[in-house]
């Protein structure tokens, strides 16, 4: 009776045990089925690359990486020089500024179809020149702004392939600068053979290059906000639902310019935006004007890093700590003497300069006064670089000058009572 008893409660044991895990695996299943059904709904152009950079422009500190095929050896990294030119095998100095990496590709693969069967070449920019963006219209700071190169994830790869220790024996070879012939070739001439092979390639890589390739490794892609953020951050009246972007068209393309409308609005609240697009050399950026100002936007621009936290001001003249200083985001004048320390007795006017969005230099004598509101022509806001003065007051030029003429008499009348005192 005992052991039916036990055998009886190992079995409702096992059912219980197990049931679960059935249950597990019937969902597991389940859930790999309708993963298989998503997946298979993915239309396999979602691979497709974007063209980002289908309309880039090739210019002078533009560096490129050509691949020949099926002259692997010709392979190997080509800067822009100065006149915008590359040096190639064969070809020597070639005009390349101007072009698209496509457009250089089809006149490289015609120019080498004299030398080599069938060339196919693809070209990569391996580093993008330093980027010069214009930005003008509702910005603190209208002008026009550098950044650094940025260069390609896969090139710094690739340089850390080169310092491995797994390189092959082809490659030894290329790091020794042992000359490279260029195979295959075509078959017309014994001389233009002979010509084509003693060319070949010194395939160094401790080259300027490489080296540069190390200077450059930090850089990042340039975008939008990352020009807004330099120019100063945006003003209660900036428009950025409508912001222009200006850019240069490709000579395939019929040249000129093209402008394209972004909607950056919802970088106020969220630090990622797909509109905030990547930018190039020689592009426009304009920020027209809001009919009525939104006085909000500028505090959240702040918090979401769009706009600075702080400006720096220079402060002298008749204050108690004379120097510069921080100031929030569109302090006031007031703010800056409150730093400062209390004005000195027989203070005049203060004096604000600053330079215009057009270049010029702004100067204004300010009544002011701590009670105004801010903002107001007596307490206005402070800008990136200002200078403020805190001058005299009538009465204080006046000691002064009384002080200035009594000075050598004072001196004389000392000098007398201290002479009669060593008489006494």
């Amino acid at each position: 009776m005992f052991f039916s008893l036990k055998k009886f409660s190992n079995f409702i044991f096992f059912i219980i045990f197990l049931c679960p895990l059935s249950t597990v695996e019937l969902v597991k299943s389940e859930n790999l089925n309708q993963t298989s059904a998503v997946n298979t709904k993915i239309n396999p152009n979602y691979l497709n690359s974007k063209k980002e950079l289908q309309d880039y422009i090739i210019d002078k500190g533009d560096n490129l990486f050509i691949e020949f095929f099926p002259a692997e050896e010709l392979s190997d990294f080509y800067s822009v020089n100065e006149e915008g030119e590359v040096y190639l095998p064969r070809l020597r100095e070639t005009n390349v500024s101007g072009l698209t990496t496509s457009e250089l590709e089809k006149l490289l693969e015609k120019k080498y179809a004299e030398y080599l069967i069938s060339p196919k070449i693809n070209i990569k920019i391996a580093i993008f020149r330093s980027i010069n963006v214009t930005i003008a219209g509702e910005i603190r700071y209208p002008g026009i702004y550098k950044f650094r190169p940025y260069q390609s994830s896969s090139i710094q790869d690739f340089q850390k392939n080169l310092t491995s220790n797994t390189l092959n024996k082809k490659e030894l070879l290329q790091s020794s600068g042992e000359i490279l012939p260029i195979v295959p070739i075509r078959n017309e001439t014994s001389s233009g053979q002979n010509q084509l092979l003693n060319e070949g390639r010194i395939k160094d890589r401790n080259n300027p290059f490489i080296n540069y390739l190390e200077k450059v490794k930090d850089g990042n892609l340039t975008k939008i906000s990352d020009v807004i953020r330099k120019a100063g951050g945006i003003t209660s009246s900036s428009d950025l639902k409508r912001i222009q972007i200006i850019r240069n068209i490709p000579v395939d393309k019929g040249g000129g310019k093209k402008t394209a409308l972004v909607n950056l609005d919802a970088l106020l609240d969220d630090a990622y935006n797909p509109n905030d697009i990547r930018l190039f050399d020689g592009d426009h950026i304009y920020i027209p004007s809001l009919n009525n100002s939104n006085k909000a936007q500028v505090p959240k621009s702040v918090i979401s890093g769009l706009s600075p936290r702080f400006v720096k001001v220079n402060v002298f003249g008749r204050v108690n700590n004379p120097g510069q200083f921080m100031l929030p985001l569109e302090g006031t004048l007031s703010d800056a003497l409150d730093i400062t320390g209390p004005i000195k007795p027989l203070s005049g006017k203060v004096v604000l300069i600053r330079y215009n969005n057009d270049g010029t230099i702004f100067k204004k004598k300010i009544a002011y006064s701590a009670n105004a509101p801010r903002g107001s022509s007596r307490n206005p806001y402070i800008k990136e670089g200002d200078l403020i003065t805190v001058t005299s007051s009538v009465f204080s030029k006046t000691a002064e000058v009384i002080k200035e003429i009594t000075a050598p008499f004072q001196g004389i009348y000392f000098t007398k009572e201290l002479i009669e005192g060593f008489n006494d």
